[in-house]
């Protein structure tokens, strides 16, 4: 029996293209760089991907993989998990699982989603483990539905490593200085190139997806360590411990004292 290599989880959510996509009915063709596994929300759009299409509808999973082409007509709103796992049996189930996959129990699958997220942003290091299982059950709940005769397909590399390399040099430095500049040129592409790439690879700006890691890595801190609020700013890459505040709380609807404090009473209720 081959390992099973646990997979990095680039982002998790909910996705909603008619608040991203504006005055058109249809996003662009995008060539995917990692796995990425949506539960729609509601009916009315179509997915695409390379010669498969597929109405969407609340039962059924898509399953994209990376070297793939994807674009959707809108409507579309859905739970998404986007995942980075290279080998092992992991890769090898998610390799096999066909793009559009009906599901009778929607409401197992749609509480792992919510579970992952609730996990997820919590941005407590802690969490990774049920966080894991919670990947785990839901790539078993898909092989039980997919089915048997399913023929391995190997995903195309493309620029994948790119990205790959990418966020894992992000989640190293997280407390360097991350710009579109030095990423692209480290990357070998141009800043334009590496935008566009990054973001249909992420669903994300480099901006938005490196400030997320900073406050993830900033609350692991807040509630682990006697820190000051400056030090954790420092530690996490913040420019100042005022930005880090205000970036904190547009994120957690609270400051950072407030968010630890909530935290720790938990414990004692």
């Amino acid at each position: 029996m081959k390992e099973i290599i646990l997979p990095q989880i680039v982002s998790l959510g909910i996705y909603n293209a008619q608040l991203v996509i504006k005055n058109r009915t249809t996003s662009q063709n995008r060539k995917t760089t990692m796995f990425e596994i949506e539960l729609p929300m509601e009916e009315g759009g179509i997915s695409y991907i390379d010669s498969t299409s597929h109405p969407i509808v609340e039962n059924v999973v898509i399953c994209a993989k990376p070297g793939q082409i994807r674009h959707t007509k809108l409507p579309f709103r859905c739970y998404y998990v986007h995942l980075i796992v290279n080998e092992g049996q992991l890769y090898e189930v998610l390799s096999a699982l066909p793009n559009y996959m009906e599901i009778e129990r929607t409401d197992e699958v749609r509480e792992i989603f919510l579970s992952m997220i609730q996990h997820y942003h919590t941005g407590i290091s802690e969490e990774s483990i049920m966080l894991q299982s919670l990947i785990l059950r839901l790539v078993h709940t898909l092989k039980k539905n997919a089915p048997n005769h399913l023929i391995l397909r190997k995903p195309k590399h493309n620029n994948r490593i790119v990205i790959e390399q990418t966020l894992n040099y992000i989640n190293e430095n997280i407390a360097e200085e991350l710009t579109l500049e030095s990423l692209s040129e480290r990357a070998k592409f141009s800043p334009i190139y590496f935008h566009k790439l990054f973001k249909a690879s992420t669903g994300k700006n480099l901006h938005e997806y490196v400030e997320e890691q900073r406050l993830r890595k900033a609350i692991d801190l807040l509630l682990s360590t006697e820190m000051t609020l400056a030090q954790i700013a420092y530690e996490c890459g913040f420019s100042s411990q005022s930005y880090f505040s205000y970036a904190f709380k547009k994120k957690m609807q609270m400051t950072p004292r407030e968010y630890a404090k909530n935290m720790f009473l938990k414990y004692e209720k």
